[in-house]
């Protein structure tokens, strides 16, 4: 059994960041398990992925042979090599995953997806102040909204105060609770 739950998270949000999207259907998992054999030349069983990234219910954890078949999936020698990336700098750091919005400049535009199956593009405004431009997925968020982001994490919850939403104020707005930020990016505009 692996007691490193922080370990097993971040190597799911690796994982689907490497895929390009987030485990939310069935072909999605169909999908990752085909792609994670084609670069690995090893299966995975699609029911412990579905487990791990709670799209089914249930308390078993993965063997060392499932996460080691995971790691390779992302050019780890195996899964004790993955858990030992953060004495490596060059290998994993958290500041390549973060947006600081007192970073940005007024205009650009964040997108991020969360589980399941949400997404949502904000402008920033300037003193760490957002518009919520587009959104799916969420009845919480409304374009036009604004909220308040001191920063993004992929893999993290995004948590924003002041959120301005039909005409109240609601102090805290969290995105990704359980799960964090899938997929996270600063929008390039022509």
């Amino acid at each position: 059994m692996n007691d490193n739950k922080g370990d097993i998270k971040e190597l799911l949000r690796q994982v689907q960041n490497k895929f390009g999207r987030t485990l939310a259907t069935p072909s999605d998992f169909d999908a990752l398990i085909l792609q994670v054999s084609q670069t690995t030349g090893e299966r995975v069983s699609i029911s412990t992925i579905k487990r791990m990234v709670g799209y089914v219910n249930d308390n078993h954890e993965p063997s060392n042979a499932t996460l080691s078949v995971l790691a390779r999936y992302l050019g780890y020698r195996d899964w004790h090599a993955f858990t030992l990336r953060n004495e490596d700098p060059a290998s994993g750091s958290l500041n390549q995953d973060i947006i600081q919005s007192d970073q940005l400049k007024k205009g650009e535009e964040v997108e991020m997806e969360w589980l399941p199956d949400r997404y949502c593009r904000m402008k920033y405004l300037g003193n760490r102040h957002f518009e919520v431009l587009e959104v799916r997925g969420s009845s919480r968020l409304n374009v036009g909204d604004t909220l308040d982001v001191m920063v993004f994490g992929l893999g993290q919850p995004m948590m924003a105060t002041n959120h301005l939403h039909n005409g109240n104020v609601r102090p805290l707005y969290i995105a990704g609770r359980t799960h964090g930020l899938a997929r996270l990016a600063i929008v390039k505009r022509k």
